[in-house]
């Protein structure tokens, strides 16, 4: 499972305060539970998502990475914050939404750790509680595979990103960042995280056994195809 033990202290400045999505979040839970209250996260990573919808629920997080969480126990001090994996969590407390986002999700390399994973969240919703997680595609991940290595600006550091598929169809990130010291001096930091993906059909079948209602959005493209490069998943407990 990704550790995120090097990238996390440069996480925020990759991804920025995520805003803008925390903001979609809030919208698909109104749209599908407006009466929630309860929020919990799952691999809240240095809890952007969590910060920004503090406000809005009572919120929660769990995460693997004892760095992740380090930096968001220092931006939300006051919220409950668990380390734990994502296949093993069981908090004894219900929640009327559950998200895991940013392709947390495609970090499981089984299809079994998948229904483990969407099996726990069923379990820690309230009745008619909300899941709502997103995933890099198949399609996504096999262009990158294919496509040259990106280059990223930050804060006048770099990161090179090289995307490439091993003989077990496992999508393997290179991630290289180099931290600039001063004086035309850099520092490398590696870290190797692997991805693995499944169809629409594969995911809304294990869904469909926990949950009542399942809805699939592309934001990129207005609708679901072939070439759909993010989706967002929205299944509804029984």
């Amino acid at each position: 499972m990704a550790s995120y033990d090097v990238l996390g202290r440069f996480y925020d400045e990759i991804m920025g305060d995520q805003k803008e999505s925390a903001r979609i979040i809030r919208r698909l839970i109104r749209q599908h539970h407006p009466k929630a209250v309860s929020l919990l996260e799952i691999a809240c990573g240095t809890g952007s998502y969590l910060f920004n919808l503090k406000n809005h629920y009572n919120v929660a997080g769990l995460d693997h990475s004892s760095v992740m969480l380090s930096i968001t126990r220092d931006k939300l001090p006051e919220i409950p914050l668990f380390q734990t994996d994502m296949l093993s969590f069981r908090l004894n407390q219900k929640f009327d939404a559950v998200i895991c986002m940013n392709d947390s999700i495609n970090h499981l390399l089984k299809i079994r750790d998948w229904e483990k994973l969407l099996s726990k969240a069923s379990d820690h919703l309230s009745d008619k509680g909300v899941f709502i997680f997103d995933i890099n595609t198949v399609y996504k991940l096999e262009k990158l595979s294919k496509s040259p290595p990106l280059v990223h600006e930050f804060n006048n550091n770099f990161l090179i990103t090289n995307v490439y598929r091993n003989r077990s169809s496992i999508y393997e990130w290179d991630l290289r960042i180099f931290e600039e010291l001063g004086e035309d001096r850099y520092q490398l930091h590696q870290e190797v995280l692997s991805e693995k993906s499944f169809s629409v059909i594969q995911i809304k079948k294990i869904l469909s056994k926990k949950f009542k209602k399942v809805l699939v959005l592309d934001f990129e493209k207005l609708r679901v195809t072939s070439r759909s490069e993010r989706l967002h998943f929205i299944a509804i407990k029984r």
